[in-house]
């Protein structure tokens, strides 16, 4: 099907604007990264955050690098809308089998690379691409268990949502989540203007924390406040409730942007896997920029947690799909909502396990009973989380895949109701 041109529609303009300023800035903060490690082979002052050595910075920079590459198509794509060029509706075709094997195989192959060679002698020149495939494999593996073989309307809208949920969803979720934990620090400083004994206690714990020589000092310098209850209820309060809601609204924008062009509720989900795949891309590239021992296990669990923004996203865009199509309103905020439950309940068992694990090592040799139970119920969680994330994504796909193959009754029942889209409106008119 070939869709219509919809000429100087002012979101192609935006999205020409933004994807340009996005690849400019992007690759600009990448050789500006690289620059300044050659010149002093310390952090550079955009990452402050990270303090890890300059191989975490070229790791920054590669991740940076291609946000800008990834923004290229978005921005080629608007400039051939707004020239005029019809695009005809995007619909990813089935694996191969030989892709089903040859891919995650790939995968695999890349993980054991970027753990043996991570600290090898010249591994700044190709560290950065194992890094980015070892995160983006997995992620596009799961988008096609996920949306194969669903119209996804136009390769601008598919791109556009992507870039979208890649760039505009982590600054909008960092914005918001920041301003909380100022509100928190506020409060702090409220306290501590009450009670000024408190800041002699605090002023004593920072200077230990830079004096720390190791990251097991900092576990035990911490000790009091990991086996606090209060610790753990504000843990799980912030990551299981206020970021589950701010990630899955920012993560909703790209979709929202393009909500009068969804044509069927298949095509809503899917566009919100594209959003939660270009999320948990930048979520993840940046959240594993420190390589070590471990740095396998920390890939491969978030590649896991990837499919967990997907699937959420794609649950959101459904939702969006219903308030669109049968002006549902009450089942979309009840799949926007099961997005947040689910998001919140993942991030509640990595919150449980993080707290368990912590009050083992507290303790070693001896044994934490309770320790040894939060790490138990919340690698349960995960575990179970992922039967079912994978499960929901196959058979969301199966039925979506389904529907969307007789859009004929449902395009007239729309358009009797005076709910067709231009591109539907063009097909229907048999615009070419």
């Amino acid at each position: 099907m070939e869709l219509q041109s919809h000429g100087k529609d002012w979101r192609s303009i935006l999205l020409l604007v933004f994807s340009l300023s996005g690849i400019a800035l992007a690759i600009t903060a990448a050789i500006s990264s690289l620059f300044m490690v050659t010149l002093n082979n310390s952090v550079v002052a955009d990452f402050p955050e990270i303090n890890a050595s300059p191989l975490s910075t070229i790791l920054a920079a590669g991740s940076l690098f291609s946000f800008g590459l990834l923004l290229i198509p978005v921005a080629w794509l608007s400039l051939q809308r707004l020239r005029g060029k019809k695009f005809t509706t995007l619909s990813l075709p089935p694996f191969r089998m030989s892709a089903w094997i040859a891919i995650p195989g790939l995968w695999v192959l890349v993980l054991i690379l970027a753990t043996l060679f991570y600290d090898r002698r010249g591994a700044s020149w190709y560290l950065p691409w194992l890094h980015f495939l070892s995160i983006a494999l997995p992620i596009y593996i799961i988008i096609r268990i996920a949306i194969n073989r669903i119209p996804l309307g136009s390769s601008q809208r598919a791109w556009g949502v992507f870039g979208t949920g890649m760039t505009l969803g982590p600054i909008f979720s960092a914005i918001a989540e920041i301003l909380i934990l100022g509100i928190g620090i506020l409060i702090l400083a409220v306290f501590l203007g009450i009670n000024p004994e408190k800041m002699i206690n605090i002023e004593r714990m920072i200077n230990q924390i830079d004096n720390a020589p190791d990251m097991e000092s900092l576990v035990y310098l911490f000790g009091p406040l990991i086996n606090n209850p209060l610790s753990l209820l504000t843990a799980l309060m912030f990551l299981s409730v206020f970021v589950p809601i701010i990630e899955e609204i920012a993560k909703s924008v790209g979709i929202l942007l393009v909500a009068d062009r969804i044509t069927s509720h298949a095509q809503g989900f899917a566009l919100g896997v594209l959003s939660g795949a270009g999320f948990a891309l930048a979520e993840s590239l940046f959240a594993t920029l420190a390589p070590d021992d471990t740095w396998a296990l920390t890939l491969s669990m978030r590649a896991v947690s990837g499919s967990m923004h997907m699937l959420a996203s794609g649950l959101a865009g459904w939702g969006i799909a219903y308030a669109r199509l049968e002006k549902r309103y009450y089942l979309a905020f009840g799949m926007i909502f099961l997005a947040m439950v689910l998001h919140g309940v993942w991030n509640a068992g990595a919150v449980l396990s993080v707290a368990g694990g912590l009050r083992l090592m507290l303790v070693m040799p001896e044994i934490d009973l309770l320790g040894t139970f939060l790490m138990i119920i919340g690698v349960s969680i995960i575990f179970m989380l992922i039967g079912g994330i994978f499960a929901t994504l196959i058979l969301s796909n199966i039925k979506l895949k389904a529907s969307s193959q007789a859009p004929k009754s449902s395009m007239n029942i729309r358009k009797d109701s005076g709910l067709l889209s231009p591109d539907e409106q063009a097909f229907k008119g048999g615009v070419k």
